[in-house]
């Protein structure tokens, strides 16, 4: 609706710049878009645009005298009640609160659907995010991965896309091996071999002692009477799959659910690394040189060139990485995001790279960085963590500790909350003993809360025995107080936001919203009575407004992945 009220806005002042052009009050060749702005609050007017200061220089005028010219010929249109000029050249619009009703009609039709995008234009996208080692549990740097993923997934669905999650198990190459190696040591220690140590770069996590004690109780000694290569195989695999279960049982916990999953071992089995070789060496882009085999990373841009197969014969990362985009594309997807960890800025640009050399179009790859979530000791200090050290802190343990102080129903509610409510590319400073102790006042419940509270109004409503009318039998136009209208012009942006923040891969825009939304109705709750009988008129446009905000809130906590309880 904000759109339509945007367009129709646009109209009025494209006819009023023509009207000025045509009195050669304006010299201009064409009329760009009109681009519009929020306003810095309510009294400064609905919607701004910045048109004056953008023709100033086309025209060459000062841009409130331009502004003051376009006021001039703006036509009365029922829809803006006033215009103001601000600042170096602003125009600032009043519109007629008229369409504030049309609005709460649409919520209350559409209700589940309202904020979904009613566009014809569908892309299949697919979206590869987590794709964490499985040689550990999942830490909180891939909770804070999985839960942007999942949302951007679910805002791209809102808007009329075709989107697939994909998880990419990266389950070959040296730190598998070592994998294999650590739970071997694991295994022999525990059944009496004494002077083994795991090495600098095997996997120091107790979580192996574990794996180990179940491998014991379920085989006992007998994979000791294995040849020493065979018997890391079995444990490689065992490790693999162990460890894999265990990231797809928490993420389940955590609300995350991938369509599919691809192995890199399979890549590899299915030689599709030797055919990327294979391609560009028919396109002259490798060279020998060192005893390895190099690729002409140059030739596209970057700083130098890059090795991908070493001089043991072995694969760099950048030949199956090659193969496993390639692969995407066969597919046949119209867009591949890659949501990756803070590390891997670099590797982006790599990426586009080998893409463009394989003869894919780039701008149908988009890689996103999701930055550190550092864990900090009560006295300030960050703590280190590593997968490899054994310094860890695991998804599974967050949602642990969360559910003892909040229970399990809002475990999974506090913490995604937590992860989504920064942009991507912030770091998350994370006092795990502050957010357990501080979990009551979690932002997530402010919201959650909200939702509550309209509940509990048709509860009282419906103990009352209070009928509620058909919206086409309500008297709207009641709704005037400022609380009131504030509320339903929030509602109005919601679409749009869900639209931009799909666009700008931005997740965190939504709890920002519904935070926003949320404190505009608890001062509306705490100032205005709903349930008033005496006031029969009143009271049957303010249940309206209500049943509004938790369907706007319901269908914000669904695009989050956080539930919309009923009672708190």
């Amino acid at each position: 609706m904000i759109n339509q009220i945007k367009l129709r806005v646009s109209r009025t002042i494209k006819a009023a710049i023509q009207q000025a052009i045509n009195q050669n009050e304006i010299s201009l060749e064409s009329i760009p878009d009109i681009i519009f702005s929020p306003t810095k609050g309510p009294e400064h007017g609905d919607i701004a645009t910045p048109i004056a200061m953008s023709l100033s220089k086309l025209a060459k005028m000062p841009p409130r005298q331009i502004a003051k010219t376009i006021v001039k010929h703006l036509v009365d249109d029922p829809l803006i009640r006033q215009v103001e000029i601000a600042g170096p050249g602003f125009i600032n619009l009043f519109v007629s609160e008229d369409w504030l009703y049309e609005i709460l009609e649409n919520i209350i039709h559409q209700n589940k659907n309202y904020g979904r995008s009613q566009s014809n234009i569908s892309k299949r996208i697919l979206i590869e995010f987590v794709s964490a080692n499985p040689t550990g549990p999942l830490n909180i740097v891939s909770g804070r991965a999985a839960a942007v993923g999942d949302v951007l997934a679910n805002l791209l669905n809102a808007t009329n896309q075709n989107v697939t999650c994909e998880f990419y198990i990266n389950d070959a190459g040296k730190q598998v091996e070592r994998l294999g190696e650590s739970i071997d040591i694991r295994y022999r220690q525990l059944l009496g071999e004494e002077e083994l140590e795991i090495p600098e770069d095997g996997y120091h996590g107790t979580y192996l002692i574990d794996l180990a004690q179940l491998i014991i109780k379920n085989v006992g000694k007998q994979y000791l009477q294995l040849d020493r290569d065979i018997r890391i195989n079995k444990f490689k695999n065992i490790g693999i799959q162990h460890l894999l279960d265990g990231q797809k049982s928490i993420l389940k916990r955590f609300g995350v659910e991938f369509d599919v999953w691809t192995s890199e071992q399979k890549i590899r089995n299915d030689k599709k690394p030797e055919q990327i070789i294979e391609i560009f060496k028919q396109k002259n882009l490798l060279y020998e040189s060192e005893g390895a085999t190099w690729f002409q990373m140059t030739k596209f841009g970057d700083d130098k060139d890059c090795v991908v197969i070493k001089s043991d014969g072995e694969f760099t990362y950048f030949v199956p990485d090659a193969a496993y985009h390639r692969d995407k594309f066969d597919r046949g997807f119209d867009l591949l995001i890659d949501i990756l960890g803070p590390d891997h800025q670099g590797h982006i640009a790599h990426l586009d790279h080998l893409i463009k050399a394989l003869g894919y179009n780039t701008e149908q790859f988009e890689g996103l960085i999701v930055q550190q979530v550092n864990l900090v000791h009560p006295d300030g200090n960050r703590v280190e963590m590593s997968k490899r050290k054994g310094h860890l802190y695991t998804l599974d343990q967050l949602i642990n500790e969360l559910t003892e102080t909040v229970g399990e129903q809002f475990a999974v509610d506090v913490a995604r909350y937590f992860f989504l409510n920064r942009t991507n590319n912030s770091h998350l400073d994370f006092d795990i003993k502050l957010a357990v102790t501080r979990a009551n006042d979690n932002p997530s419940f402010y919201v959650q809360y909200a939702h509550a509270r309209c509940c509990s109004i048709f509860r009282e409503m419906k103990d009352r025995k209070i009928d509620q009318l058909p919206i086409n039998q309500v008297k709207l136009n009641l709704l005037a107080i400022d609380e009131e209208t504030q509320i339903i012009k929030k509602m109005a942006d919601y679409p749009e936001v869900i639209m931009n923040a799909a666009k700008e891969r931005e997740p965190y825009r939504i709890p920002k919203y519904l935070y926003e939304l949320a404190s505009q109705f608890h001062t509306f709750y705490n100032k205005s009575r709903v349930l008033d009988t005496k006031h029969q008129d009143l009271m049957q446009s303010r249940l309206v407004l209500v049943r509004c905000v938790q369907i706007v809130i319901a269908n914000g906590l669904k695009l989050l992945g956080i539930s919309s309880p009923e009672k708190m």
